[in-house]
């Protein structure tokens, strides 16, 4: 089902007396329609965590699409962009395909219209139908995945939170096509050893946690990774930030990666020139202190469109 745009959902503080030097995002986000000025930034949400629950996580992501929309709605109005709400994709009665189906058809036609998508998730399952709407216009495509987590188990049977880019590949490999895949903020004790097999099976590329805290050489590696692409759709699973930063994720993350050293990886990937769609996942409300994961969630979106060439 699809939940249509409101302007509720954007609210905020106004500051009459300083004019439009004092705006802030709510005050000019409007609703997205098919005749929308090209490169617009169009925010969907994706409501659902049923791919969570199957993966036997915490659930509560569904509420994260709201969440993050209401501290977006005070991000001060330093740039001249245009930015557009598409609504929300429900999931009903627990039935991800159908939401995946609509989300699909949704990313597809924005791409279609040369927007910049901004999906607002939900579990990590958002991922798989990005994915699947640029795979509809583009082939050569690299999947920059910024995470604690692989994401890389085969569906048992059914597709969940932690099987998406394993779905990638195969429709990757279905349209004789090769999957590129960068993964950084891995964790060794989040990922088993059939995992890390998997990945050196599809080639894929990861930058371990230790590695990045560490300083050490990823930046060139990612660099040449994404100059090997036509281009790239970016995902931010936030169970990488370290607990201390992202209490209120689907899965918690010791020693992980703080917003400065993610904010790093965002701002090469977004100047690059090659993005053509985001998204963020696994925020949960439900375990969320004092709604810091929330508003670093918000200020990453933001700091991506800022940074958006």
């Amino acid at each position: 089902m699809k939940e249509e745009f409101s302007p509720e959902w954007w609210q905020g503080r106004i500051d009459e007396e300083v004019g439009e030097k004092g705006w802030r995002w709510h005050q000019v986000i409007k609703a997205y329609s098919e005749e929308a000025e090209e490169n617009s930034f169009v925010f969907l949400g994706f409501a659902c965590d049923e791919g969570v629950r199957r993966n036997q996580g915490r659930v509560g992501a569904a509420a994260a699409p709201q969440k993050i929309r209401q501290f977006l709605s005070g991000i001060p109005y330093h740039q001249q962009l245009n930015l557009l709400d598409a609504g929300n994709i429900l999931c009903e009665n627990g039935d991800l395909e159908k939401a995946r189906e609509l989300q699909t058809e949704s990313v597809s036609q924005m791409i279609l219209q040369n927007q910049k998508p901004i999906v607002l998730g939900g579990g990590h399952e958002v991922a798989l139908g990005n994915f699947a709407a640029l795979f509809q216009h583009e082939k050569n495509i690299g999947v920059i995945n910024i995470d604690a987590h692989f994401d890389l188990r085969k569906p048992s049977p059914q597709t969940n939170s932690g099987t998406g880019f394993y779905e990638m590949n195969a429709l990757a490999d279905e349209n004789n096509s090769k999957f590129k895949y960068f993964c950084l903020g891995i964790q060794s004790y989040g990922n088993t050893p059939i995992l890390f097999q998997k990945a050196d099976e599809i080639e894929a590329n990861y930058i371990f946690a230790e590695e990045i805290h560490q300083n050490l050489n990823w930046e060139e590696t990612l660099q040449e990774f994404i100059e090997k692409v036509d281009v790239l759709y970016l995902t931010l699973d936030m169970d990488v930030f370290d607990v201390a930063y992202a209490p209120g994720v689907s899965a918690t993350c010791v020693n992980g990666l703080t917003p400065f050293q993610v904010q790093k990886i965002l701002k090469l990937v977004s100047k690059s020139g090659k993005l053509a769609l985001t998204d963020v996942a696994e925020l949960n409300p439900n375990f969320d202190i004092d709604d810091c994961t929330a508003k670093l969630a918000a200020y990453m979106i933001a700091y991506i469109i800022e940074n958006w060439k």
